[in-house]
């Protein structure tokens, strides 16, 4: 039997958990650190895991958002730091396609963030949004469309060569059956094709509580890039640690769950300086307890980027 899911449970919290909430919640939470344990067994042995640090941080935090959590924070420098010009060289023209897009915000970032290098970006997700119509009246070049992303091939044109995910594929009931679709694209087309997926590691779940289906480990991520790894090559980082971890707990965690308040909002400034404290700690060393995982799946390439 092919397995559709990374997981052990089909639990999605992004339903509600119904009448037996309480008790699916428990059920949810042991479920998932199961599905966490043994994080560094049975890894792809083509799978490099490597810890992103970024020597010039302040050079890009003012265009950070003060409030974004450290996770956010993480993913979005993330991004500004990828190497858009050696990507474009690699694929030509860069033509994006986003799953579980949201808003569709990061086709807006991107195409700041990448000096314009992205061609067309086009954004999926199962649920429309009211900005999906500002931004293609405001970029031509953006397409939007309503989509269970588990049935993602039919939203795919041939000249597609970018897939990402933000903060999405946590969410996706089948998401290796996601990863197959992009797999079986990649195959057929033969062409040279960058992934980018920003998901929450095994620390999440004491973080963000009862949030989506689950969390990812380098073991549990290994089962997505052997789906590539015959024409790939494919690159883990790890985002923030402990640091970032107890600052998150203490600011959003703790207080939401005590006070229904959020310290970023009343402690906008201390946040912010803490955070630029806690990312620069937590690049000083390699972290076993990463806040976010970053994968990166380059397939059919002609130069090594990442």
């Amino acid at each position: 039997m092919i397995r559709k899911s990374t997981s052990l449970q089909r639990l999605n919290a992004d339903r509600g958990l119904g009448r037996l909430g309480r008790f699916k919640g428990r059920l949810y939470r042991l479920l998932n650190r199961v599905n966490n344990l043994l994080p560094y067994t049975f890894v792809d042995s083509c799978l490099e895991v490597r810890d992103f640090t970024c020597e010039d941080l302040d050079k890009y935090w003012n265009r950070l958002n003060a409030k974004s959590s450290p996770s956010r924070k993480l993913s979005d420098l993330f991004w500004l730091k990828l190497p858009w010009e050696k990507i474009r060289k690699e694929l030509g023209e860069i033509h994006v396609l986003d799953a579980g897009c949201g808003s569709g915000e990061y086709g807006r970032k991107l195409t700041e963030w990448s000096n314009g290098a992205i061609k067309s970006y086009t954004g999926i997700d199962f649920s429309s949004n009211e900005n999906w119509i500002a931004l293609e009246k405001k970029y031509t070049n953006f397409s939007f469309y309503q989509a269970e992303v588990e049935n993602i091939l039919q939203y795919v044109s041939e000249k597609i060569n970018f897939f990402m995910s933000q903060s999405a594929i946590e969410h996706f009931d089948e998401d290796l059956h996601f990863f197959r679709q992009i797999s079986d694209y990649i195959l057929s087309s033969k062409k040279t094709v960058i992934q980018v997926h920003l998901f929450p590691s095994n620390s999440c779940l004491r973080l963000y509580g009862n949030h989506g289906i689950r969390q990812y480990t380098p073991r549990t991520v290994s089962k997505i890039t052997r789906l590539f790894r015959n024409f790939s090559c494919s690159a883990l980082f790890r985002l923030g640690g402990d640091n970032c971890n107890h600052l998150h707990y203490e600011f959003i965690t703790k207080p939401i769950f005590l006070e229904g308040n959020d310290w970023r909002d009343t402690r906008t400034a201390e946040y912010d300086r803490k955070l630029l404290a806690a990312i620069e700690e937590d690049m000083k060393l390699p972290q076993t307890s990463p806040a976010f995982y970053v994968l990166v799946i380059h397939s059919n390439g002609n130069n090594k980027i990442f």
